[in-house]
C-alpha cells in the first residue's frame, strides 16, 4: 500500500473547524461557540483519562491524556448522528512532536447496537491557546490513520495561526460544511 500525500490545499478544503467554550463552574463541559456543527453542541473534554484504556495498538505509540464525549440532542443534525443514543467519543492522545496541541483522537459513534463501537476513520485535533477556556477542534474526515495524522499535524503545525486568523469570526463558513 502506497502512502498518499495530500496537498495543503486538499487538507485545507477537507478541514472543518469548531470552537467550544468552557462552561463556567464545571470541570469538563464545553459548549459550541462557532464554526462547524458536525459535533454535538455540548462536549465533555477531559484532560485526564476517565476510562481504563487497554495497552495495545495506538495506546502503545502515544500517551493517553484524556477523552472527548458528546451526545446529540433530538434537534441537532449531523452525519455523525446515526443511532440512539447518538453519542460520539474518542480517547485523546498526545503527539510529542507537537506539544502546542492538546492532542488528537479518532471518532467513534453509536452503532445500531446502541454502543460506541469502532470508529469513523475521522480525525480530530484539539488546540487551546488560553488555558482550556476555549478549545478549537480541527475535524478531518477520513484522515484517522497514522499517515493521515502525520499529514494533518504537519499542516496544522505550519498553518495553525493562519487558519485561526482566517476562520476567526467567520468560522461558520468552514470548507465542506455542507458536504459532510
Amino acid at each position: 500500500m502506497t502512502n498518499y500525500k495530500m496537498t495543503d490545499s486538499a487538507i485545507s478544503q477537507s478541514m472543518q473547524i469548531a470552537i467550544y467554550q468552557h462552561k463556567e463552574g464545571t470541570s469538563t463541559s464545553y459548549f459550541w461557540q462557532s464554526g462547524s456543527r458536525i459535533m454535538p453542541n455540548r462536549l465533555s473534554i477531559s484532560s485526564h483519562d476517565m476510562a481504563s484504556v487497554q495497552r495495545k495498538g495506538r495506546n502503545l505509540q502515544h500517551t493517553n491524556i484524556g477523552q472527548l464525549l458528546g451526545k446529540f440532542t433530538k434537534v441537532e443534525e449531523s452525519p455523525l448522528k446515526q443511532y440512539k443514543p447518538y453519542s460520539v467519543r474518542t480517547q485523546l492522545w498526545q503527539v510529542p512532536a507537537h506539544p502546542e496541541f492538546i492532542g488528537y483522537g479518532t471518532l467513534g459513534i453509536t452503532s445500531v447496537s446502541g454502543r460506541v463501537e469502532g470508529d469513523t476513520g475521522d480525525l480530530v485535533v484539539l488546540h487551546t491557546s488560553d488555558e482550556w477556556e476555549s478549545i478549537t477542534i480541527y475535524y478531518f474526515a477520513g484522515m484517522g490513520s497514522l499517515d493521515g495524522l502525520q499529514q494533518a499535524m504537519q499542516f496544522l503545525g505550519e498553518h495553525v495561526e493562519e487558519v485561526k486568523t482566517k476562520n476567526e469570526g467567520s468560522a461558520s463558513q468552514c470548507p465542506l460544511q455542507d458536504e459532510l
